[in-house]
């Protein structure tokens, strides 16, 4: 049926529709409904939007021809260790790989850096080098190490988005490891500033112990590193964290957990409503210890 709109003699003549900004036309859109053949809309960075056609002007499209849509993926834990470690990764480098991997925002770590990101000026620092170097958006972390539960605050004011902590040696000079005094005193704080805290999960005295007992009998090899790393050194780490989590009442992040028996008790704890999350790698569900003796130093975070 043919349908006729009349304008009035003086009546004013709707405005052109706004423009899309981008049409993505043809592509697989990956959704929590599941993946279905769509085209998508986009306006002043946003998806605005989804359907089976869409035909609004707009000041660019891109043909899709079938290839999977989805959210830019989100990094939570780089180290792109800038200022002074470039060579090691750079914010530029290490944006550019991960805008071809498909990320659009990274989350850099504080102890990598030199100096470390501890306080308000050393963020700034890598911040505004960060704001000339990367490719996408990104977030910082703040470090937590003895000696700056007075910088905490700043921190937070000035854009860090958590605080990371080692409970074992990070292999930095300048970013101590928080032993349990420490670590439940910045824990404290964070929870009154209303930031999250990383940690690096490690016990520093488990660690110490196994791995002297390898150097005392000469041993460097990757069998000798798994050996100085049992789970337990993980899971003591992971318990004392969480033990303070429940104390303080902090937010906790448990970084790059390695293994099935952390998750569990991970999992126990959210069930007794203690705030905490974790994160695991890829190399942690596809390699074993046979990978590692193979691969070496490649094969281990």
């Amino acid at each position: 049926m043919k349908r006729t709109t009349l304008v009035a003699k003086n009546s004013k003549i709707a405005p052109e529709p706004e423009r899309l900004d981008l049409i993505v036309r043809g592509g697989k859109l990956v959704t929590p409904e599941g993946v279905k053949w769509a085209d998508l809309g986009v306006r002043l960075g946003k998806i605005v939007q989804i359907a089976p056609e869409i035909n609004d002007l707009t000041h660019e499209t891109i043909e899709a021809d079938g290839a999977y849509v989805f959210p830019g993926m989100i990094d939570s834990h780089v180290h792109f260790n800038e200022p002074g470690r470039a060579e090691w990764e750079g914010l530029g480098s290490g944006s550019a790989a991960l805008a071809a991997g498909g990320g659009t925002c990274f989350f850099d770590m504080p102890l990598n850096s030199e100096p470390p990101v501890l306080d308000a000026a050393s963020l700034r620092v890598k911040r505004a080098l960060a704001e000339q170097q990367s490719c996408v958006d990104f977030a910082l972390w703040g470090g937590l190490v003895p000696g700056n539960m007075d910088k905490l605050a700043g921190l937070r004011d000035a854009g860090a988005i958590g605080l990371k902590a080692f409970m074992c040696n990070s292999g930095i000079d300048s970013f101590g490891a928080s032993d349990a005094k420490v670590l439940r005193e910045g824990m404290k704080r964070a929870a009154k500033l209303g930031l999250l805290v990383a940690v690096h999960a490690e016990d520093n005295d488990l660690a110490a112990k196994f791995t002297a007992t390898e150097k005392a009998q000469g041993r460097t090899d990757a069998k000798a590193w798994l050996a100085s790393r049992p789970v337990e050194v993980e899971l003591a780490a992971i318990r004392l964290a969480i033990e303070f989590a429940g104390e303080t009442g902090c937010s906790l992040h448990v970084v790059h957990v390695s293994s099935p028996e952390g998750i569990a008790l991970i999992t126990e704890a959210r069930s007794q409503r203690v705030d905490v999350t974790a994160e695991t790698c890829p190399h942690y569900l596809l390699l074993n210890d046979k990978d590692v003796v193979k691969l070496g130093a490649t094969g281990k975070c």
